[in-house]
């Protein structure tokens, strides 16, 4: 998975006894790795990161949806001053529903519309989540990670007008425009 492979295969096709004296020492281009971002990107992985925030999106609409756990459910306040749901920022703390809350009010209108809103599918949202976030993880340089590949970007993005379980796609072009919010600052 990382490294040179055929140094790899061919180390461990001979042990180092019975490999010369002077070739025993494997130098610093056997210990070489790969970098992990374009295996992710590739393979359609989410970093740690990203993963936390795939959850909280998820868990924190199930929650808003079918209002259960229900002590969760009452300390959740939806703005009643438009039908996007908004959720109302309880005090800030390191707690789940503020991490949840916060997050979810990034990206909630690019993932749910608003004349569908609760009525969404589950699978839905976690699709359109999904692929936000790894848009946002494939931004910038190619081989390195960076701050931006761990924010999600505040603006509109193109998404389908239907409350179906058609695809929500965006392009790399329309994400290099965006002004980026980080999400834990």
């Amino acid at each position: 998975m990382f490294g040179d492979l055929e140094a790899y295969l061919d180390k461990l096709s001979t042990c180092a006894r019975t490999r010369p004296y002077g070739l025993q020492k494997l130098g610093i281009n056997f210990h070489q790795k790969e970098h992990t971002k374009p295996l992710f990107n590739d393979l359609k992985i989410l970093s740690a990161q990203n993963l936390f925030k795939y959850y909280c999106v998820s868990e924190i609409f199930k929650i808003m949806k079918f209002r259960c756990p229900y002590p969760l459910y009452n300390s959740i306040c939806i703005s009643n001053r438009d039908t996007s749901l908004t959720i109302i920022l309880p005090e800030k703390t390191n707690t789940f529903l503020y991490a949840a809350s916060q997050i979810w009010n990034t990206i909630h209108k690019r993932i749910v519309k608003s004349e569908c809103g609760l009525e969404t599918s589950v699978s839905i949202v976690k699709q359109r989540t999904k692929s936000i976030i790894l848009d946002c993880q494939a931004v910038e340089q190619r081989d390195h990670w960076t701050d931006k590949n761990f924010q999600i970007f505040s603006t509109n993005c193109l998404h389908d007008t239907t409350c179906s379980s058609s695809t929500f796609t965006q392009t790399s072009s329309d994400l290099s425009s965006e002004k980026l919010i980080d999400i834990f600052s």
